[in-house]
């Protein structure tokens, strides 16, 4: 089995050429790439979570149970492994019902759902919404943040959905509608477990 290509240069992949990128992406078919951005993206949204926590923000809701004061700092500590979880559920749900869907039964392997999953959900969230809301941060304080991530986090959403089309689309040689329904639902699903811990 051939190496995979490194986090780093699965973003930059996205950068120059989105098509390209998620038609590499499906052709390898390595789960581990998917993973890889997905870890990279978790151990961003953690550090930050540490920065809002040291310095003393907290969301305006926190995990039932957990002071709010704290909530930054759990999900600091559980960021990275709460997005493997995410990575998992999510890119199962799309790949099995990629599977399901398809005429053929789905072409495409596990790894290649798995991996079109992890690039089409961590290039867009980390380039339209986590880096966003850091600068957002940085330059006008925490107070900004909610008010700014409605412009970019539709954005993000978006890219996520065309890169999971068309990721899935030749993964599996699916029907485009049937691929972004795919995507969509697998995105659903990680999002609804995900908006329990993550602010």
């Amino acid at each position: 089995m051939t190496a995979p290509r490194p986090a780093w240069s699965l973003f930059l992949d996205v950068l120059r050429g989105p098509r390209a990128a998620m038609a590499g992406v499906a052709a390898r078919a390595d789960a581990r790439e998917g993973r890889s951005v997905m870890l990279v993206l978790g151990a961003t949204h953690g550090l930050f979570s540490l920065l809002l926590y040291l310095s003393g923000h907290a969301p305006r809701f926190g995990l039932p149970g957990l002071d709010p004061g704290r909530h930054y700092l759990f999900q600091a500590l559980f960021a990275v492994p709460l997005y493997l979880v995410l990575f998992w559920i999510g890119g199962g749900v799309a790949h099995a019902l990629a599977r399901r869907l398809s005429a053929s039964g789905g072409a495409g392997s596990r790894g290649a759902s798995l991996a079109v999953f992890g690039v089409s959900y961590a290039a867009p969230m980390m380039l339209l919404f986590l880096l966003p809301d850091i600068v957002v941060h940085l330059a006008f304080g925490f107070s900004a943040i909610g008010k700014a991530m409605r412009y970019y986090a539709p954005l993000a959403a978006i890219g996520c959905l065309i890169l999971g089309t068309m990721g899935l689309s030749r993964a599996h040689h699916l029907p485009t509608r049937t691929a972004l329904l795919s995507a969509f639902v697998g995105f659903l699903t990680q999002a609804v477990v995900g908006a329990l811990f993550l602010r």
